[in-house]
């Protein structure tokens, strides 16, 4: 399995404009619903028309910086979604009963917790007149 490239290493093969582009897109997508930019408000910002930002949109370059960029804005509310999850543990943030399902992902995170599923089969006999099928089949290839 190849590395998956660096941000910098990303960032080196876009545009000034395309970075900015990735930058605006990624601020729609965290914009509260009702103040997110148009494509057409982020293509006249970056100084492109829409279809350009379209093709932009559909470049693998494109997508994995913006896809990077994400990341790491996800990774930057790691410490926040960490303290909220151990306030539902705790059952500070829930009148004062632990949540279930946080202790449940509590516990898988840690390790502690395994979803385990175990797939059983039963072989079935072969009813009496598949049995008589199969001699008549062997006496027949035999020449019988």
């Amino acid at each position: 399995m190849a590395n998956k490239p660096t941000l910098d290493a990303l960032k080196a093969k876009l545009t000034p404009g395309q970075l900015r582009a990735c930058e605006l897109l990624l601020i729609k997508e965290y914009a509260p619903k009702g103040e997110k930019a148009t494509y057409a408000e982020i293509a006249e910002e970056v100084g492109i028309d829409t279809s350009t930002l379209y093709h932009w949109r559909q470049s693998i370059d494109f997508t994995q910086y913006l896809a990077a960029l994400s990341d790491t804005k996800l990774d930057s509310a790691r410490a926040s979604a960490d303290a909220q999850l151990m306030r539902l543990v705790n059952g500070t943030s829930n009148n004062g009963m632990a949540s279930i399902k946080a202790l449940e992902l509590y516990y898988k995170l840690i390790g502690k917790l395994v979803d385990k599923r175990e797939v059983v089969s039963t072989p079935t006999q072969p009813d009496a007149s598949d049995v008589d099928r199969m001699k008549a089949e062997i006496a027949r290839m035999r020449g019988v």
